[in-house]
């Protein structure tokens, strides 16, 4: 599929009440509506069709699994908001929407493209009419003439000379800056295993398959920047765990007044 350009789609004025709309909000409310909305928009930045992997939908728009899980079966086999095969699930008034998109997009492209044809064929035509002989009457040469002629011969190699040593040290002075520029480090997704050496190697506490799932469902993005360490972010994690350990309930002693009394 072509790259979609817009980021956006249509959203009907009136599709709070859709029939399946309706049937599915007098089952799971506004509730409902918000989390079908949150799906839809899943699908759209999955190219209009996505895994039907309930863990991956509920990290993907960050919601619970056991709400999304039920939520999904029902939209797609009760209330036919939503198609699947089995394998993958999506929304046929979306791929449409999409469809149309990519076709528009298309269009304005060829478009731009012809602009540009007729815009290069006009500069080539100025080109030929600067670059076109012009004649000159050759008149007879004297004395003064071929020693006019010898200056401006003589100061066209000074002026040329000087051009060839400026471009020179401009040539140089690129070459030093493109030494001294470093290339940007490319990220390489690790694999499941890497992340479980790495959290064994940390001695934290970490579910690496939970990481890998967490960064596949957002695309590897940390907030909204593209991942550059993801041994980093382990840490991160790591640190997060730290600040918020878990709370556990005190166990309940139905004899404790009784010893205390006793104590007394």
């Amino acid at each position: 599929m072509n790259k979609i350009r817009d980021h956006y789609f249509s959203h009907d004025a009136n599709a709070s009440r859709d029939e399946k709309i309706l049937k599915m909000r007098e089952q799971f409310g506004v509730r409902g509506y918000g989390l079908f909305w949150e799906i839809i928009e899943y699908l759209f930045s999955s190219g209009g069709k996505a895994e039907l992997n309930y863990k991956m939908v509920s990290l993907a728009i960050g919601e619970d699994v056991r709400t999304v899980k039920p939520f999904l079966i029902a939209c797609i086999d009760v209330f036919q908001l939503f198609e699947s095969d089995g394998q993958t699930f999506w929304s046929n008034r979306l791929l449409s929407d999409i469809d149309r998109i990519v076709k528009t997009s298309l269009r304005n492209s060829r478009a731009a493209r012809v602009r540009h044809d007729k815009d290069k064929n006009k500069d080539n035509h100025v080109i030929e009419l600067s670059n076109h002989p012009i004649t000159i009457t050759e008149c007879a040469c004297t004395a003064n003439a071929e020693r006019s002629d010898c200056e401006r011969t003589a100061i066209d190699k000074i002026d040329k000379k000087e051009e060839i040593d400026i471009c020179s040290n401009k040539d140089a002075e690129k070459g030093k800056a493109a030494k001294t520029t470093k290339q940007p480090m490319r990220f390489c997704k690790p694999t499941i295993e890497e992340i479980r050496e790495y959290c064994i190697e940390r001695n934290n506490t970490i579910d690496a398959q939970h990481f890998m799932d967490h960064y596949e469902a957002n695309g590897w993005v940390v907030g909204k920047t593209a991942m550059k360490d993801w041994k980093a972010s382990v840490r991160n994690w790591e640190r997060n765990a730290i600040r918020t350990p878990a709370i556990t309930k005190a166990s309940y002693d139905p004899y404790k007044g009784l010893r205390i009394r006793n104590e007394c």
